[in-house]
């Protein structure tokens, strides 16, 4: 069987967990860098009471470009799991006190707030957002930028099942071959990213969980069933 995951960082798993597929992992989107306005960033943690992270890597590149931040005494958030933790530490100094593997995890568990604080990472977290406006006022900042990469999705190929780990890449695909997602069977890691797919007519599965282990070991079930 044939299974294509969108996703470059989540494509090893899937190689060694389903040894009896084809899998080709066929990274949809770019991530790019963006410039910040390092004292408005200085500025907005020094009025917040949370600041959230949602990857290690929008904390890397916040050291990166120089900003100082002051995180004692504040809630700090990370939606990336331990290994996301240990990059906030790295780059500020301070072990997160919330610590979920994905947005939509962390927005079920953000506590009240006088000021918040989001660092994006590639796309805007919507839901964890949308959670987060309904306590206190926030102030949202993008380290990276994803762009579709309209070559990569040109070399898609028909395949049994497709991985989607993004509602960014979701729509990416859905929007340049309309023909490939429509009808097609898709996985879906979280409730946006079904959303988006269910748009472009697919036959969404979406696993309990988000995080790339629990979407493997389900994949490896549906291949199962569908054998």
């Amino acid at each position: 069987m044939k299974i294509v995951v969108t996703s470059g960082w989540a494509g090893e798993a899937f190689r060694k967990a389903l040894r009896g597929a084809e899998v080709y992992v066929v990274p949809v989107l770019r991530l790019t860098p963006v410039e910040v306005d390092v004292k408005a960033v200085e500025e907005a943690v020094a009025q917040s009471d949370l600041v959230v992270f949602v990857s290690g890597r929008a904390a890397y590149r916040l050291k990166e470009l120089g900003a100082k931040l002051e995180l004692s005494g504040k809630v700090v958030a990370i939606a990336e799991g331990a290994k996301g933790a240990v990059m906030v530490k790295n780059a500020f100094g301070v072990e997160p006190q919330l610590v979920y593997d994905t947005s939509e995890d962390l927005a079920k568990a953000l506590p009240g707030c006088r000021r918040g604080v989001v660092f994006h990472h590639g796309e805007r977290a919507a839901e964890l957002v949308e959670v987060l406006e309904a306590k206190c006022p926030i102030a949202e900042f993008y380290t990276y930028r994803a762009v579709p990469d309209e070559e990569a999705i040109k070399s898609i190929p028909p395949a049994d099942v497709y991985v989607f780990f993004s509602a960014l890449a979701a729509e990416a695909v859905g929007e340049r071959r309309p023909e490939l997602i429509k009808g097609a069977l898709a996985v879906a890691a979280g409730p946006a990213v079904e959303r988006a797919l269910l748009r472009y007519g697919a036959v969404v599965r979406r696993p309990p969980r988000g995080r790339i282990g629990d979407v493997v070991e389900y994949v490896k079930r549906l291949l199962e069933e569908l054998r």
